[in-house]
């Protein structure tokens, strides 16, 4: 295209050139020199233009964008609106305006361009973010506040800032001086309620949207995806927003960035919500437009997502010069370049790749390890029973991990809670119109901040055969079974000949599609699935054993301990939302090196074992670990795992760069990129930080093999970083990769050339252009010798390899003259042309191969994943030891090893002065390196009854007891346990424990419907329907959501039930005095309190009353709650204390009962109680 267009609104209207001088009587050339300060982006008023500017119209701010690195091009600002072809141009041309930016970049926003003094320093010239001519739309949202920032220039004074920011704000410019001048007090006229030219669209107000088959939102088949849009409408716009808006159509739930030249623009509804969400500033003109350069997408992008929002990045995939040469093939006469969406990224599809500006390469990246899901959940409800059926997918796409699995759930959901307590969930999927009302709101209220897409049934939420029969695609897992994912062939149905889906796995394998689906319209679906990384989630939520065998002995073998989601939510194991993380059991104990080995750990919190082989070998390497023999090697150990990256996700980046079908199929091998060269630095600089990290990972191998040599160490290490043959193997694929190329010049070139004897394929073309240089050298040669005379060859313009002759040479007719110089003449053959072609098409080969290399070198590495994802998961497990031993050498607290014991039948739990981690830690003094903790100690089962009854004051202990207990419990299943006193006689014993169960605090879920009350009965049924006599159940003060009477009926007959049919581990905590009673002889049940010591106790009035709680666990039954002095401490009125303790007093005695009257009911409700006597009782009453 040879004509430039003027700036970029003649991208989307018409806008011929103009020299016609505007308001203040200066023409386009008078002003040269202050527009070659800037790359134009706005609409000038000088332009003519059909869209529409306001007159009186405050010019919108346009953006300034200013590198944080030092160097020549600091002082060019780039302005926001560019000419589309000059950007593409400048891409070929080698020219870049931002070459030397950083990422970071600061970001201004002005109403105008203003004018620095000369001798201003460059750096002095940035100013930070700030929102200015902010419309209605933006200004509601509470998004108006604006933060002036100053210029670090001496010569700017803060009253010319204010000045300044007032009038950008206010809008009329020179219009608003001669107001203010005039001394006018007329208002302005009031902005127009529709502000932008989309508002104003009939076919895009609420209620007349419709998709893009032209449903309404209210039918049931209506997709939000797409968007109809009038062809009429689509007709009349310029070429560009045709574009945009047939894109937008297909994307309508999504924001656009939209490539033009070096940046990416959002225009329309995208652009309101674009600075809604950035505040960054809109561009001038009658249609919503804002943007940002291309450097900068990755952090608005990221931003943008944080707020909710899905972003398609739209890129331009031909140059001006590839339009011109389609247009003459095809006698097009397209005007615009093409386009295509890339990408479409959501919280829960982000990849971290290189384009996402995030850098995995280094060790010290604050990026948040924390895996994080995208789930789809299909459902099968039974209206019958009132239970369903779940089939559920999730994946980490950071990862490529994904887990599938099914389950059956009870009428609460218990294991659909668990599975949400324990996955961190960004975004789920769910089928349309299938979800019942239960699983809705339980979604709706433990997923409330989550985005939640309802996909179509079988288009979107695919069934179980589409998937299969989708998957058997080779840019998938293939038509060949025996080569899919373990778990995806279990669920195979194997008397088929073809892959054909088992009847007992369809809502898995649905659930799978909806996945697949989404990866499909995120447009990363072969990265993800070809990585075959998929594995089984298995709910773990059935009994452990059959009540009948209650004196069978249990193979714990391969057995977890059970945490369902109300357990890990009220013993705040892992960070959960609604408490600090601070105190959450994971933050306490993580002392993880390595981003891989904190999910790890995470991961053994949330499933703890009851293997005990695994128990028994965890113990040894920890205890080994935490002695003066490895204290060298731990510390070694420590600082090299420090140094080792993310593996684990940059093994994902690696494998999608080398993938043959990206760089053939995949749009972003067409995209037209800027910088291409600072990518591709990025790609190999991530490349050799992931064999920088693997080479760290046999060096910590290497030192273990030195302390293995000298007879130390333990089995479970010697399996872990032992194993010598493993070593070599990664130390071989790590050999190879580094001799395949030269580091150092790939780093700074962005390329890879593949040495000698590495790259078959390379060595190969290589050879044959050798061969076909030879065969034309030896033509030479040839000719020479015949003609007898000295030849050479010589380039002339395009024409390569001519024979250059003596002018005197005598030659056959089949010499074709090509050109002359003097004494010379350049010939040309019909055989020294073929050989010329022949050379030529091995140049092109061997170039073509040579590009193409850098990606081959990605993709033989991924070949290796198998090696180095194995490598990554014993330096996980390796780095989850190493932070245990850490934390039990640099815990202010004795530790102890917990004696489990496998053998009994009679389970029981001994906990002698043991401390809660996270409490006792948060009450240390660091002066004094003293708790003010409370230690306890704790005995159920063996020679004390299973249920412990705890009775003592409002805020004596109970609770913390209680969570303490489970605490420990769950890192006595890890490894470690905390002891309060240093001496070392204290100590854990118990046998495994199958489940936690709790049921304590007081909260509802008004998202789901539940009440208190509710909540607590229905945490009771789980625990009575699902408790097995190896659980461990924590029961806090049931009853107290409704009246004292039913309250304690029902605590009563729970309790019962747990001591007479259950009899596992109870505490059971309650204010009501009346059940001890009940229980006082129970052979199951142990009756215990907090205590606590009463000044000046006084019957008459409470608050003379002071209560010293000594949070110690003791034997019997506490008097009383004293409640009244909780009132008192929590600052109600000394009189309304006293008004209550009077009203209390009545009541005790409304329920004293003559014991004659008690003795005489009991007789009659005894059906064999002589009626006679009975008569006598009552006359002697």
């Amino acid at each position: 295209m040879s004509k430039r267009q003027s700036s970029l609104m003649s991208f989307f209207t018409k806008t011929p050139k103009s020299d016609k001088p505007d308001e203040k009587g200066e023409t386009k050339e008078s002003k040269k020199d202050e527009d070659k300060k800037v790359l134009k982006r706005t609409n000038s008023q000088t332009v003519s233009s059909p869209v529409k500017i306001i007159k009186n119209t405050p010019k919108r701010a346009r953006v300034v964008v200013s590198s944080s690195s030092e160097g020549e091009d600091d002082d060019k600002d780039e302005d926001f609106e560019m000419n589309e072809d000059e950007a593409a141009n400048e891409s070929t041309d080698g020219s870049e305006v931002d070459e030397n930016a950083s990422d970071d970049c600061e970001v201004t926003y002005e109403s105008t361009p203003q004018t620095t003094p000369k001798n201003t320093p460059k750096r002095a010239k940035k100013m930070t973010k700030r929102l200015v001519d902010t419309p209605k739309s933006v200004k509601s949202s509470g998004l108006s506040n604006v933060r002036k920032v100053i210029p670090d220039i001496d010569e700017v004074s803060m009253v010319a800032v204010k000045e300044k920011m007032n009038k950008i704000m206010e809008g009329g410019g020179e219009k608003r001086k001669n107001v203010e001048k005039g001394g006018s007090k007329k208002k302005q006229e009031e902005e127009p309620a529709e502000r932008f030219d989309h508002e104003s669209l009939d076919w895009l107000k609420p209620d007349k949207i419709r998709d893009g088959c032209k449903r309404p939102m209210s039918d049931p088949e209506y997709d939000p995806k797409t968007l109809w849009v009038p062809p009429e409408f689509h007709q009349k716009q310029t070429p560009g927003h045709r574009q945009w808006w047939t894109i937008k159509s297909q994307h309508f739930d999504t924001i656009i960035l939209f490539k033009v030249g070096k940046f990416y623009e959002t225009y329309h509804m995208d652009a309101v919500e674009v600075v809604r969400a950035l505040n960054i500033a809109f561009m001038r003109g009658s249609y919503a437009h804002a943007g940002f350069p291309e450097h900068a997408a990755s952090k608005f992008a990221d931003q943008l997502m944080n707020h909710g929002y899905k972003v398609a990045r739209v890129e331009q995939t031909e140059t001006p010069q590839m339009l011109e040469e389609r247009n003459q093939k095809t006698k097009a006469k397209d005007k615009v370049v093409r386009r295509e969406v890339c990408r479409v990224t959501s919280n829960g599809t982000r990849t971290y790749g290189v384009l996402d500006g995030v850098d995995l390469g280094s060790a010290a990246s604050t990026l948040d390890p924390t895996a994080k899901h995208l789930l789809a959940i299909k459902e099968f409800h039974n209206a019958e029973t009132g239970k369903s059926s779940y089939g559920i997918c999730m994946i980490d796409t950071t990862t490529a991990h994904i887990r599938i699995g099914q389950f059956d759930d009870d009428d609460y959901r218990s294991k659909l809670r668990t599975l949400l307590a324990n996955v961190i969930v960004v975004q789920t999927l769910v089928e349309r119109n299938t979800i019942s009302a239960s699983t809705k709101s339980i979604i709706n209220g433990i997923l409330f901040s989550v985005p939640i897409e309802h996909l179509l049934a079988k288009k979107q939420f695919m069934t179980s055969d589409d998937v299969v029969r989708l998957v058997s695609n080779d840019d998938y897992f293939g038509s060949d079974v025996s080569g899919w994912p373990d778990v995806l062939k279990s669920m195979l149905d194997e008397s088929s000949v073809l892959p054909k889906p088992s009847s007992d796995w369809n809502l898995a394998l649905s659930a799978f599609g909806a996945i697949v689906w989404y990866l499909r319209d995120s447009l990363i679906d072969v990265d993800m699935l070809s990585m075959r990384n998929v594995t089984f989630y298995d709910s773990k939520t059935s009994k452990t054993e059959k009540q009948s065998s209650k004196d069978k002995k249990i193979d714990w073998t391969g057995k977890n301990l059970i945490l369902d989601g109300t357990a890990l939510e009220n013993l705040n194991i892992v960070p959960n939302g609604r408490d600090s993380h601070l105190t959450s059991l994971y933050y306490v104990i993580n002392k993880c090196s390595t981003p891989f080995g904190r999910r790890l750990l995470r991961s053994w919190l949330l499933q703890p074992t009851c293997d005990p082989k695994k128990l028994r070998l965890r113990q040894e390497a920890v205890k080994w670990m935490t002695s003066s023999d490895a204290t060298s090697f731990v510390n070694v150990a420590t600082a090299t795992l420090k140094k080792i990256p993310d593996l684990d996700r940059l093994l994902q980046k690696i494998h999608t760069i080398g993938l043959k079908y990206r760089a053939e199929k995949h749009p972003d091998s067409r995209a037209i990129f800027f910088d291409t060269i600072k990518t591709n630095q990025k790609k190999i600089g991530e490349l050799l930080s992931a064999i920088d990290g693997f080479k760290l990972c046999n060096q910590l191998r290497k030192e273990y093999l030195k302390v293995q040599k000298d007879g130390e160490g333990c089995e479970l290490l010697d399996e872990l970083l032992g194993n010598e043959q493993q070593m070599e193997e990664v130390d071989e694929n790590i050999y190879f990769f580094e001799k395949m190329f030269d580091r150092t010049t790939a780093q700074k070139d962005g390329k890879i050339v593949p040495n000698e004897g590495c790259d078959e394929e390379y060595d190969q073309a290589t050879a044959r252009v050798k061969e076909a240089l030879g065969e034309l050298n030896a033509y030479k040669d040839t000719i020479a010798k015949k003609y007898s005379c000295a030849i050479k060859f010589v380039d002339s313009g395009k024409v390569k390899y001519l024979l250059e002759m003596p002018e005197n040479a005598k030659v056959s007719s089949s010499f074709e003259l090509k050109s002359r110089r003097k004494g010379f003449i350049r010939y040309s053959t019909p055989d020294s042309e073929e050989l010329v072609a022949a050379l030529d098409t091995a140049e092109k080969e061997k170039s073509k191969l040579g590009d193409d290399a850098t990606r081959r070198v990605f993709e033989q590495f991924g070949h290796k994943n198998p090696v180095w994802l194995e490598t990554v998961r014993l330096v996980s497990n390796f780095d989850v030891l190493t932070s245990l031993a850490t934390f039990s050498n640099s815990c202010p607290f004795d530790m102890c090893m917990p004696e489990f014991d496998f053998d009994s039948t009679k389970p029981y739990l001994v906990v002698e002065k043991g401390v809660h981690p996270c409490l006792a830690l948060q009450s240390r003094n660091e002066v004094t390196q003293t708790t003010s903790f409370i230690a306890n100690s704790t005995m159920m089962g063996e020679k004390e009854a299973a249920v412990m009854l705890l009775t003592g004051p409002n805020m004596g202990g109970k609770s913390t007891l209680m969570r303490q207990t489970a605490v420990l419990a769950i890192l006595a299943h890890i490894v470690i346990v905390f002891q309060g006193c240093k001496v070392p006689a204290f100590s854990m014993r118990l046998t495994p424990i199958d489940r936690i169960f709790t049921r304590i605090g007081a909260n509802d879920r008004i998202m789901c419907g539940e009440s208190t009350f509710f909540i607590e009965l229905k945490e009771t049924d789980i625990m009575l329907k699902n408790a097995t006599k190896h659980s461990l159940l924590l029961v806090d003060e049931l009853g107290r959501g409704t009246s004292t009477f039913d309250g304690t009926a029902i605590a009563s007959a729970v309790l019962q039930k747990i001591a007479d049919d259950i009899i596992c581990r109870t505490f059971f905590s309650t204010h009501y005095h009346s059940i001890c009673d009940s229980f006082t002889n129970h052979e199951n049940v142990r009756l215990a309190h907090m205590k606590c010591v009463v000044d000046k106790e006084n019957n008459e009035d409470p608050t003379m009353e002071d209560v010293t709680f000594l949070y110690e666990l003791e034997s019997g039954i506490c008097p009383k709650s004293y409640g009244f002095y909780a009132a008192k401490l929590a600052g109600i009125d000394h009189q309304v204390v006293r008004n209550a303790y009077a009203e209390s007093n009545k009541f005790a005695s409304n329920l004293i009962i003559d014991p004659k009257i008690r003795h005489l009911v009991e007789c009659a409700r005894n059906e064999s109680f002589d009626v006679s006597k009975l008569r006598e009782m009552i006359e002697a009453i």
